[in-house]
């Protein structure tokens, strides 16, 4: 379960509302602002705030998350697909546990499993005398809040849908904000967070790692598509005819490439240009403006910028 040290995977607005002390509000405010995707204000509760100085404080707060859980079809077991940050932002935990491990992909997802729980009669089964294999599983979710693999930080509240190989359960998340007050301007802002006891996680370098995953990420998916480009200009001699990155992968896929690829890793749409002879894939990067420096660009002459 440490991929719980990045569920606050925030790439927090800097700025905020001038105050001489941090206010429950703008606590509240500054932390609902992940990134593009904007936590509910309400699943955010601000517990108590600790003032350290002039210009530090700690938030003390619990908020509400959605975990995706899967499970293996041949082992029967449960494990944590990816965490939700905002209303639509699933994260993978596979690139969260990347990004806290300083690039490098987690050794096991062993302490990601959920434990087996035997099938003994509960609550639930008594009220269900048809019990469903979902059913049964649910229980075992939900038992996972009270396992020794989870932090006493986190509890898992209910399992809010599913199926018998994909469920997504409620949890809420005990942590703590420092924040730091911009002394020209007053205003306060997030600059790292703890789980529990654990140690604070400065969100500028989290927020850097998980960038550098995507890019790389994004180039391995730009790549793809200058292959698959390569293999049909082979067999046609010519560049695919197409406008746009649906009108190219239409072309492309299944028959010269085998994924179907046509948004980056932030999930947003690959921009594909051709004058008849050459061709250009855009990624508008983490920031989501075109020709900005932090673009992913491959043409028809070099391969992906890392």
């Amino acid at each position: 379960m440490r991929c719980i040290h990045l569920l606050m995977m925030l790439s927090l607005v800097g700025g905020g509302c001038a105050s001489t002390q941090l206010t429950r509000n703008v606590a509240r405010k500054q932390i609902s602002q992940v990134g593009s995707s904007n936590l509910v204000p309400d699943a955010i509760e601000v517990r108590n705030i600790t003032t350290q100085g002039s210009d530090q404080a700690i938030a003390e707060t619990t908020v509400t998350l959605a975990f995706q859980f899967t499970k293996d079809k041949k082992t029967g077991e449960w494990s944590i697909e990816s965490v939700r940050l905002g209303d639509r932002d699933w994260v993978s935990l596979k690139e969260l546990l990347t990004a806290i491990n300083g690039g490098s992909p987690p050794d096991s997802t062993a302490s990601q499993m959920v434990p087996t729980i035997p099938d003994t009669p509960s609550r639930t089964e008594v009220f269900h005398v048809n019990d469903s294999d979902f059913e049964r599983q649910r229980q075992r979710i939900l038992e996972l809040g009270s396992s020794r693999l989870v932090p006493d930080a986190i509890e898992i509240r209910r399992v809010a849908s599913g199926s018998d190989t994909r469920t997504i359960a409620e949890a809420t998340v005990t942590l703590r904000f420092q924040f730091r007050k911009n002394v020209r301007s007053g205003a306060w802002a997030v600059e790292s967070v703890r789980l529990g006891e654990r140690d604070w996680i400065n969100l500028n370098d989290l927020v850097g790692a998980m960038h550098q995953g995507r890019r790389l990420e994004t180039s391995v998916l730009l790549q793809k598509l200058v292959i698959g480009i390569d293999n049909y200009k082979k067999k046609n001699g010519s560049l695919p005819n197409a406008r746009d990155i649906v009108q190219l992968t239409d072309v492309l896929h299944p028959s010269y490439m085998t994924d179907l690829v046509r948004n980056d890793a932030w999930g947003r749409p690959i921009e594909y240009e051709s004058s008849g002879s050459t061709f250009r894939l855009i990624s508008s990067g983490p920031d989501g403006r075109r020709g900005t420096d932090d673009d992913v660009v491959v043409d028809a002459s070099s391969t992906p910028t890392p």
